[in-house]
């Protein structure tokens, strides 16, 4: 069986329903995910059991990785000064760094599927981070790949740094192969939108792999579990702790749930930026109060590796 820790890839594409709205990916998304559509997808949720948690963690320390963000071109750098805390709060700035570079993720597999995701800095400067269950159903399950679309900065059905279409996903082989929750981490190359590359019209959020084993974070998304609706962009901050103690996945206190999946944590954040150190993954069954993400490590290195040069 493939090493957990190894990459695996597919092509993304369009369903032809979609491909009929516009000879261009991105525009043909943007007219299939109407705000209908959008309403109608359900969060992919993932609540495991006690006993479907794997004492496991990504522990192969290959190198650390620490880069920064980079300032979108077209938004203004704020403060919040109010915290979040565990109860999970709406962002109050718009078309800043931090919702230009958090964004919406929609994809269909028998059915309309929601979840969240991040603009990680690449070289190749069209990268999302997001779990990898919301580019792989896991084990027994296949590829996300139809229509699988990113709106940053999305408020309420505004998109105003457009709509961005995949053309390739990738994931980790211990969540493809496994459904192992230390290797839930995804990745998207996306394709350029009118000449232009993701990252040159949202900015980014850093990486760090590799990490302190418990930062203190903000954890951004877009949940649709009550009181949420899935439209605007939600926060919670505060420390981590490990979920066996000594190891394994990272935790902290957040209400925000389904669709959520994916969104970013962020440590050491300055209110633009910080570096991305866990997507939301779980929770443990009925307990929405708590949030579970894998610790980068060796996974989330030789994903990050594989994916920042690919153009």
């Amino acid at each position: 069986m493939p090493d957990a820790a190894t990459p695996s890839s597919a092509s993304a594409s369009l369903s032809p329903q979609a491909a009929a709205l516009s000879a261009d990916p991105n525009t043909a998304a943007e007219r299939f995910w109407t705000p209908e559509r959008i309403a109608a997808a359900k969060p992919a949720d993932r609540g495991v059991t006690l006993d479907q948690v794997r004492r496991t963690a990504q522990t192969s320390l290959l190198g650390k990785v620490s880069v920064g963000g980079q300032a979108p071109s077209s938004a203004a750098a704020g403060k919040v000064t109010t915290l979040a805390g565990g109860t999970g709060t709406s962002w109050p700035r718009r078309h800043d760094w931090v919702s230009m570079t958090n964004g919406k993720v929609l994809y269909e597999d028998n059915g309309l599927w929601h979840c969240s995701g991040v603009v990680v800095t690449t070289e190749a400067r069209n990268t999302v981070f997001t779990a990898g269950h919301c580019v792989h159903g896991g084990k027994g399950g296949g590829w996300h790949d139809r229509n699988w679309t990113f709106i940053p900065d999305y408020y309420y059905n505004d998109r105003p740094a457009g709509t961005w279409t995949a053309r390739q996903l990738w994931a980790l082989n211990g969540w493809i192969n496994d459904s192992n929750n230390s290797y839930d981490i995804g990745a998207a190359v996306m394709h350029p939108r009118n000449g232009q590359k993701l990252m040159d019209v949202t900015g980014s959020q850093g990486i760090r792999i590799n990490g302190p084993s418990t930062p203190s974070v903000w954890h951004f998304g877009f949940p649709l579990n009550s009181p949420f609706d899935g439209e605007d962009l939600i926060n919670c901050d505060g420390p981590t702790s490990l979920r066996f103690g000594f190891f394994g996945d990272l935790k902290m206190a957040c209400t925000m749930q389904g669709g959520a999946s994916g969104g970013a944590w962020l440590a050491d954040f300055n209110q633009n930026w910080g570096y991305t150190v866990s997507v939301n993954s779980y929770h443990v069954g009925d307990d929405l109060t708590q949030i579970y993400g894998p610790y980068f490590g060796d996974g989330a290195k030789n994903l990050y590796d594989t994916v920042r040069n690919l153009g």
